[in-house]
């Protein structure tokens, strides 16, 4: 059974206006025609790209890049709609409060099912290495999330296995005002006392300060790289009615 309390108008998350043009994919874009089928084609104009790339690179606290409208705007309605009928788990820790679904690549759903195949699609991949500059294996994490009033994710790195890229695709808009933002950290290099020997001291990046609020939205695109640097957590709901709705997961580094 869905979350109960998805079972609505999904309308009502998009808070959207009309649906954006489109113009024709130019024919100088270097990039397979399978990825026109999902997204905006202004993402795949070479200077829109270059902008993208360039972005990225000078991301700070560390690279990051978030992109509005970044899918085709009614796919990614036919997504959410969708995700609506998705079964959520409640999942609950010190460190964590929210909803989530099974790894998406084991869902019923035929619409679901055809946007994760092109996330984790040979063409997509190859034009997130271009974007970033790194080299990913065909291993991709993807699940659905929901965030709800006081559901939170504390501060932390992402740092497990070979992650490299962590993506978001937000399928709701929250105002500022209700919380769930994606805050991005500074961090500062700290010496702390090693468990074995509190004589000793080893050096450890600590997160400081917020430096960066990424506000979802219908159909935006983040992602970030991941490393010792990469702190970030997703500030707790603080509004009864929100409902933060994405996809997300990791890229991982290829050896």
């Amino acid at each position: 059974m869905p979350h109960k309390d998805l079972q609505k108008n999904s309308q009502s998350l998009v808070h959207s206006s009309a649906q954006p043009s489109l113009q024709p994919l130019s024919q100088s874009s270097a990039f397979s025609p399978a990825l026109s089928a999902w997204i905006n084609p202004k993402y795949l104009e070479p200077k829109s790209i270059a902008a993208l790339k360039h972005e990225f690179e000078t991301g700070k606290p560390y690279k990051y890049l978030e992109a509005s409208e970044f899918f085709l705007h009614h796919r990614l309605v036919e997504v959410l709609k969708a995700m609506l009928e998705e079964k959520f788990y409640f999942k609950e820790s010190d460190l964590f409060k929210f909803n989530q679904t099974q790894d998406l690549k084991n869902t019923d759903s035929k619409i679901i099912k055809e946007f994760i195949t092109f996330l984790y699609s040979k063409e997509f991949i190859a034009y997130m290495q271009h974007l970033t500059n790194f080299k990913f294996s065909k291993t991709v994490d993807i699940a659905g999330t929901l965030y709800e009033d006081t559901n939170f994710l504390l501060c932390h790195d992402d740092q497990l296995d070979d992650r490299k890229i962590a993506f978001l695709c937000y399928l709701s808009t929250v105002e500022e005002t209700d919380g769930g933002s994606l805050a991005l950290y500074n961090a500062e290099k700290t010496k702390l006392k090693t468990i074995a020997d509190d004589k000793k001291e080893k050096e450890t990046w600590m997160p400081t300060t917020v430096a960066k609020r990424i506000y979802p939205a219908f159909n935006k695109l983040a992602f970030f790289e991941v490393s010792e640097i990469s702190f970030h957590e997703v500030e707790e709901v603080i509004t009864p009615e929100t409902k933060r709705v994405a996809i997300g997961g990791w890229f991982y580094e290829q050896h």
